[in-house]
């Protein structure tokens, strides 16, 4: 149910913003609570960076997942109604892992989103390909929701001239990759400036093969 007896107004579109909504849209929910949003992550350095940039005081709290006791995984949780409905507005559900679909993203802001996902549910690395036996390239993002890596396929190719990348499926996760071509594309569109949040270890991954070209 949407309010709107709340007096403050819908946050304003920023690089900042975005990075929070991609970061949600993978690593976070909203809660059946209708005003809490949660972010879990191993990562405490992203759940701080969403911190500070909200300007939140909660505190951190760590919890089991996956059906393990040891609780090694950072929680955000904070009430804010009107950035809950916000995130309505835009496409985003409750219980969203498995039917997040396309969102309401600005195109400027969308490199800043897709830096976001990748930092939640994304990764930057290298395989040895089996033929050459040389490290190839590899972007990927994960989801429990094929529409909406589909979604995100589109966005890149038909708007940031990203020629390839495939979905394939796995045991009900679906894994968006890029090759070596469109993930250097994609590293230098996420990675337009080095004082933009992201996560540190991410982002010396994206160096080794940004400097090496």
């Amino acid at each position: 149910m949407r309010r709107y007896t709340y007096k403050k107004a819908f946050p304003v579109w920023n690089a900042d913003l975005a990075y929070v909504v991609g970061i949600i849209a993978t690593d976070g929910n909203l809660s059946s609570s209708g005003r809490h949003i949660n972010v879990t992550s191993k990562d405490y350095e992203m759940v701080h960076t969403i911190k500070k940039i909200l300007r939140l005081k909660n505190k951190l709290s760590k919890k089991a997942r996956g059906g393990t006791k040891e609780k090694k995984y950072y929680f955000l949780q904070f009430g804010d109604v009107c950035l809950y409905d916000f995130l309505l507005s835009i496409g985003l559900t409750q219980a969203k892992s498995k039917t997040i679909k396309k969102l309401a993203i600005p195109l400027e802001y969308f490199p800043d989103f897709l830096r976001g996902c990748i930092d939640g549910d994304g990764s930057i690395g290298s395989f040895k390909h089996p033929e050459t036996v040389s490290p190839q390239l590899r972007v990927r993002l994960v989801s429990a929701s094929h529409e909406f890596l589909s979604w995100t396929l589109h966005i890149l190719q038909k708007q940031f001239y990203i020629t390839g990348g495939w979905i394939y499926k796995t045991k009900g996760i679906s894994t968006l990759s890029f090759g070596k071509n469109d993930a250097i594309k994609i590293l230098r569109l996420i990675y337009y400036r080095k004082s933009l949040p992201m996560l540190s270890r991410k982002y010396a991954s994206a160096q080794k093969f940004l400097s090496g070209e």
